[in-house]
């Protein structure tokens, strides 16, 4: 593990000092990483520590860190992970990944007001950091806030893994601040917020853009995924028929993904998930027999 930079500046917010760390995950990221540090240093409110976990990168993703981590004003952790030949994307391995870095931030002292999960390609905007913690200070019970990535899909109350701010108490309450290490571990966070009481946001007036867009070809990994998190077989089909009109094949995976779960341990959220979309199911069906024609 090595340790670069000081942190120059605090992160002050209206109430006091609010901490934030960042985690983010590289490999082979030489052209984007630079980006993505100078995007964090430029934030109207900066973070004071970012921990950067490079998955086994063979290109100059390294060396690039060093460089723009001596020009940036927070402290630079950098914890180097060996080689592996496979992509980990969609995979419980990847937990595993982020959680090296979230241990170096639960050992901070003093603890953490807020954690921001990152990927490696993902610039933000200068002002994103200030107004996602403005909200998240502004309502108590809101845990778990992230903006919207432009030509994503939006939902509302389930905040995109990369961006994803959190706050440490909770996620300390929650999971001892690191993720499950099974399928759907990306989405426990929030769901596991609001099966705790807690509120969950994502705000489409704070948008962002990533170079990469979501993956759809690993299609059985999302639908083991679904099953992991308890998602009813009737949501599940619905979600599927949703992918479809992007891509047929994601779509048939992910279903074979769901019915196939051989060996996928099933979270601590999946009862609470599967009840409440039985509840939304039998809502919507209702209303459409109560009034057919709306």
């Amino acid at each position: 593990m090595v340790r670069w930079g000081l942190a120059k500046e605090v992160f002050a917010g209206e109430g006091g000092m609010k901490d934030l760390g960042v985690v983010v995950a590289v490999r082979n990221e030489e052209k984007s990483i630079g980006r993505v540090l100078h995007a964090l240093d430029e934030q109207s409110l900066r973070p004071v520590e970012l921990v950067v976990v490079n998955d086994g990168s063979t290109d100059q993703t390294l060396a690039v860190l060093k460089m723009n981590s001596e020009e940036v004003h927070f402290k630079t952790t950098v914890v180097t992970l060996p080689f592996h030949s496979k992509s980990l994307v969609g995979r419980p391995e990847l937990a595993r990944v982020f959680n090296s870095g979230l241990t170096v931030l639960r050992e901070r002292s003093p603890p953490l007001d807020y954690v921001m999960i990152l990927g490696g390609d993902h610039v933000l905007p200068p002002y994103y950091v200030e107004r996602i913690i403005e909200r998240m200070e502004e309502d108590e019970r809101l845990a778990v806030a992230s903006g919207w990535i432009t030509n994503e899909p939006f939902w509302e109350n389930a905040p995109r893994g990369s961006s994803m701010v959190v706050r440490a108490e909770f996620w300390e309450r929650a999971g001892k601040m690191l993720y499950p290490v099974t399928y759907g571990w990306e989405s426990w966070v929030y769901l596991k917020a609001m099966q705790m009481g807690y509120h969950t946001r994502s705000f489409k007036d704070i948008p962002t853009s990533i170079s990469r867009r979501t993956n759809l070809t690993k299609g059985v990994l999302y639908g083991r995924a679904m099953y992991a998190l308890g998602y009813d077989w009737i949501y599940a089909v619905g979600r599927s028929f949703l992918v479809a009109r992007k891509s047929p094949r994601a779509s048939v995976q992910m279903l074979a993904g769901y019915l196939d779960h051989r060996g996928v341990t099933r979270l601590d959220v999946s009862s609470y998930l599967g009840a409440e979309q039985r509840r939304m199911i039998l809502r919507r069906a209702s209303k459409m027999l109560i009034h057919p024609s709306g």
